[in-house]
């Protein structure tokens, strides 16, 4: 069982522009392995303290939206999927101590006409284990949270028009960029940064939709998760291939 708290405040400085600012605890129950090296059976609880702030705007009479916003993390006792050194292949549940991680996130959106929007964001992360923390009784203190990216970014634009008869042809393209992380807490092994870029257009009426998209349309190699394997993988490690360049058409009908 557990308690875990919430405060939020907003003030509207004027219309289309607010300030916020919340903080809260988080907390996530401990349990125990069915299977994992000898003293570490059972793993406690993990708990968190979330603290976040920013601003809100709006602008030229709503045909500009620009976000800011603050955030700051704290880890006690956090539990990480750890490999097992004695069973190849064999995973297991355990606190590994604190850390933090802090950062920026900005976003805006514009219609630059009234035919072409423009968005994009950007996030900056910097997330750390605390100088204490020791995983399978090694020291992992400074080193980088595992599957965190430094900085993630999206960029696109889409293009419509209105047709006769209250239908909408469109067009949109967008790039997602992801920033090099680690994929373990021991940090022997990384993704580098990647981006991917998506498009699609289409037509969309009063009772039907049309549309064909592609996306990683570059077919960007990448490999978004891998795990620690000992031995039993040549790198040391294995894993999943992110989705290559896929194409296709989608059809519907709305009443």
């Amino acid at each position: 069982s557990n308690v875990s708290p919430q405060f939020a405040a907003a003030f509207h400085l004027q219309p289309g522009k607010t300030v916020y600012a919340s903080i809260a605890n988080g907390y996530k129950a401990g349990g125990f392995n069915p299977a994992s090296p000898p003293g570490t059976e059972v793993y406690g609880e993990e708990h968190t303290w979330n603290v976040e702030g920013g601003l809100k705007t709006t602008w030229a009479n709503g045909r500009l939206a620009a976000n800011a916003a603050v955030f700051h993390i704290d880890w006690e006792d956090m539990q990480l999927n750890l490999p097992n050194l004695f069973v190849p292949g064999e995973f297991y549940i355990a606190n590994v101590g604190g850390a933090t991680s802090s950062g920026v996130e900005l976003d805006l959106n514009a219609r630059v006409h009234p035919n072409v929007d423009v968005f994009g964001d950007f996030g900056y992360t910097r997330a750390r284990f605390k100088e204490d923390s020791i995983s399978a009784g090694l020291l992992v203190g400074g080193n980088t949270v595992p599957n965190t990216p430094e900085y993630t970014s999206t960029l696109g634009v889409q293009v419509s028009r209105n047709l006769p008869q209250g239908a909408l042809l469109y067009g949109r393209a967008d790039v997602n960029f992801i920033g090099a992380f680690e994929y373990d807490d021991l940090n022997t092994a990384q993704q580098d940064a990647y981006s991917l870029a998506n498009f699609r257009a289409g037509l969309r009426g009063r009772f039907v939709l049309v549309e064909a998209w592609v996306r990683n349309a570059f077919d960007t190699k990448y490999i978004p998760i891998a795990f620690a394997y000992g031995p039993l993988a040549p790198s040391g490690f294995i894993g999943e291939m992110g989705r290559p360049r896929t194409f296709g058409v989608t059809a519907g009908v709305g009443f």
